[in-house]
């Protein structure tokens, strides 16, 4: 062993016992897990020096040990801080996402109080539309109601213009009656047993000896009225005892206003009338009676034959509605018509 070795360890030996008696040296290679501490070399300095060249080596194993723990451990810690970093990292983002998450329900809570203050928007709204659509439902059925009202009125005056252009046609008919007499009479103005007819457009108005009568002029004819019921006995051409003096009386005032117009006897009946006995029916009734005026006038020398002619006009010219017993009362009846032509 080389000298310097030697004594190296020498002094080594020396200061351990030294140290050992003054039991103020405490082993810089003990451990605390091992136990070292309390162990002092024995023996002779050899077995000394051996003794602590063996802790020597233990130590420096221990040392190594301990190193390669650091080491591990240091590897582990940075491992470890590692995870924590990417731990940290993940934190990170799961707070980013949290609160992008938050935001969202943030901004979620705002849109479903919007939406909600717009769906109590909407309620009032559709609660405004139904009651306006209610008000318009009232408005049409009011529409409706008045609308039926003008077609019933508009049904009502068809009606009534249908009776208006019934009664127009009645008076067209009966004025071409009129006037077919008139041509008639003027076509006859040939010679007829030394009669000659010829126009007299000055016809006057004369009052009648009785109420049971009406004359009025129509156009340039004289009409006068007798109705049936004052001057024949009921469903008859019979004319009552009581009015012969009348019919005597009127002809005699008529025979000196008109001595030689030309006189048509006009029969007309009711509409509704429906004749018994010998009758076949209004038509027949009513050319009768005129026939029996026509008889009244030419046996007690009122008229001449060659003045009068007789037409029985049945129903077709009422001039009232039969709707009412006077007005199918004042349709039965004989009208005396003075016409302007006379016959000499």
């Amino acid at each position: 062993m080389p000298l310097g070795i030697c004594l190296c360890l020498g002094l080594l030996v020396i200061c351990f016992s030294g140290c050992s008696k003054n039991g103020d040296f405490t082993n810089p290679f003990a451990s605390a897990g091992g136990g070292r501490s309390d162990r002092v070399p024995s023996g002779s300095p050899a077995q000394q020096v051996a003794q602590l060249e063996q802790w020597r080596r233990d130590s420096e194993l221990e040392v190594k040990q301990l190193r390669q723990s650091v080491a591990g451990l240091t590897e582990k810690n940075q491992t470890l801080q590692t995870q924590i970093a990417n731990a940290q990292r993940a934190t990170q983002l799961q707070n980013q996402h949290l609160k992008s998450v938050s935001d969202r329900l943030a901004a979620t809570t705002s849109e479903l109080a919007q939406t909600q203050m717009q769906k109590q928007g909407s309620s009032q709204d559709a609660a405004s539309l139904n009651e306006l659509n209610q008000e318009k439902e009232r408005q049409l059925a009011a529409t409706r109601q008045s609308v039926q009202k003008l077609q019933q009125q508009l049904k009502e005056s068809t009606e009534q213009l249908g009776t208006v252009q019934s009664q127009l046609t009645q008076s067209e008919a009966r004025a071409q009656s009129a006037q077919q007499s008139v041509e008639h009479l003027t076509a006859s103005s040939r010679q007829r047993g030394g009669a000659t007819i010829r126009s007299n457009q000055n016809l006057k108005m004369v009052t009648l000896p009785t109420d049971k009568a009406t004359i009025e002029r129509d156009g340039n004819v004289i009409r006068i009225q007798l109705m049936a019921e004052n001057f024949f006995n009921p469903q008859t051409a019979q004319i009552q005892d009581g009015e012969i003096v009348t019919l005597e009386q009127m002809g005699k005032k008529l025979a000196e206003a008109y001595p030689d117009q030309r006189i048509g006897l006009e029969g007309h009946a009711n509409p509704n009338q429906d004749p018994k006995g010998v009758w076949r029916n209004g038509h027949h009734l009513s050319s009768a009676q005129a026939m029996a005026i026509y008889e009244f006038f030419l046996t007690r020398s009122v008229f001449r034959s060659d003045q009068m002619f007789i037409v029985g006009h049945g129903a077709n010219h009422p001039v009232y509605s039969s709707a009412t017993e006077t007005g199918r009362r004042g349709n039965d009846r004989v009208e005396i018509v003075i016409y302007p032509d006379a016959v000499k």
